[in-house]
């Protein structure tokens, strides 16, 4: 009796295989505290396991789609005791470990096949060992660990597609009955390299599958910056502005300053004092609209205005608003007033460029609604709204009206009337 002989049959060594490549994906995956405390009864469950079901699908009845099924479940409980990982990503990486295992089994038996008919190899235990030694560092390098990198979100389609491919794959492999005898003869079935090529093709089908998924969460991320970086850019741009026009103003004032300490003559003075007054008029924080976003909207606004020499007005309750996130206010707010502005300026007479901004409620509806006067000077359907403001009105429900009323370009926004939900956030 030879070393050779005192060798478990392959059975063995297979249920050994779908835990080891079970290992290989979970060790990718993020860890809970006592990896390996964790890890080593529960393999050692899921080989026993793995081994009992490898005999009954051999000597009972070949059902290869239960019994791997089955395996894979089992195989996501591991993952989900041992990792921290969501069921999603688990389920996901259970159905790699499986059809990679079987894949490499299958390309193992194909190459056995061979080696038995030359006499090369004598134990398909010890051939088998040799296989997972050379395969499983592979597999970790070269697939499990690549898959994992980057926090990618599984979603119900890419787990779908997954699902859809393994069953595929476990119902192919129930075409050779049994393909290697465990006495260590060859028994490949005239089918078996259409199943091994089928596997190689759906693993290649889930990889690509997999990398469609990632590009395209790449690209939503990356649009997500993009989309953050042109408003960053655009508050940059408006900042800079704003500091344009506050350095302008306060270089006004100095120089008016000057004048007033030059003035000898009463008149002077009060024609400087004067001046100084409409000048600091600016900053006078009068506008209180009972909402604090819109107050910060008015101020930033009327700075532009006043340096394209319109002249805002401004009749709201700003308490009809508080059911709207800050940021959606003060989006909107903007993006009205800045398309008013736009049109205002356009006016040739400049004591007639106004702009009128009202908040008010009529008959349960919130009308937040801005007016400019039409002059021939100033036709034309003005700027389109962006749309950022065309989704915030969706979200809150809201319509858009736009037309000329008694001369004006009217905008108007009406809102479902909300309760209110409190005061505002500054």
């Amino acid at each position: 009796m030879t070393l050779t002989n005192l060798l478990p049959d392959g059975r063995y060594y297979v249920s050994l295989w779908m835990v080891a490549q079970v290992l290989v994906f979970g060790c990718c995956l993020p860890h809970r505290s006592r990896f390996w405390l964790r890890m080593l009864p529960a393999s050692i469950f899921l080989f026993t396991v793995g081994r009992q079901l490898l005999l009954i699908q051999s000597f009972v009845i070949s059902v290869p789609l239960f019994i791997r099924t089955l395996m894979g479940i089992l195989a996501a409980i591991l993952m989900l005791w041992t990792t921290t990982a969501t069921p999603a990503q688990v389920l996901y990486a259970s159905l790699w470990a499986m059809m990679t295992q079987q894949t490499l089994q299958n390309a193992s038996s194909v190459l056995l096949n061979y080696l038995l008919g030359w006499g090369i190899v004598s134990r398909y235990g010890v051939y088998l060992l040799v296989w997972m030694v050379v395969t499983l560092p592979l597999t970790y390098w070269g697939l499990a660990k690549p898959l994992s990198q980057g926090n990618y979100h599984v979603g119900h389609r890419h787990l779908a597609i997954a699902a859809a491919l393994f069953i595929e794959f476990e119902l192919v492999q129930g075409v050779p009955d049994i393909k290697i005898g465990v006495d260590g003869t060859s028994g490949l079935g005239q089918n078996y390299q259409f199943v091994l090529m089928n596997g190689i093709c759906l693993l290649v089908a889930l990889y690509l599958a997999h990398t469609l998924f990632v590009k395209r969460q790449a690209e939503a991320e990356l649009a997500v910056a993009n989309a953050l970086r042109r408003s960053q850019k655009e508050r940059y741009e408006a900042a800079k502005r704003n500091v344009a026009l506050i350095n302008r103003r306060c270089h006004e004032l100095k120089v008016q300053l000057a004048d007033l300490e030059r003035a000898r003559t009463s008149g002077e003075q009060k024609q400087c004092l004067s001046r100084l007054s409409e000048a600091v008029q600016i900053y006078d924080s009068s506008l209180a609209t009972g909402h604090d976003v819109l107050d910060m909207v008015l101020a930033e606004q009327s700075l532009s205005c006043r340096e394209q020499g319109i002249r805002l007005h401004c009749v709201a309750d700003g308490a009809q608003l508080q059911f709207m996130e800050e940021a959606d206010l003060y989006t909107l707010c903007t993006g009205l007033l800045q398309q008013a502005a736009a049109r205002a300026g356009k006016i040739a007479d400049p004591e007639q460029r106004e702009l009128d901004l009202q908040v008010y409620r009529r008959q349960g509806v919130v009308v937040l609604e801005t007016a400019v006067l039409l002059t021939s000077g100033a036709q034309g359907s003005g700027r389109a709204l962006p749309e950022e403001i065309s989704d915030i009105l969706h979200k809150y429900g809201a319509e858009l009206f736009s037309g000329v009323e008694q001369g004006c370009a009217v905008v108007r926004c009406l809102f479902p009337a909300r309760e209110k939900t409190g005061p505002t956030k500054s």
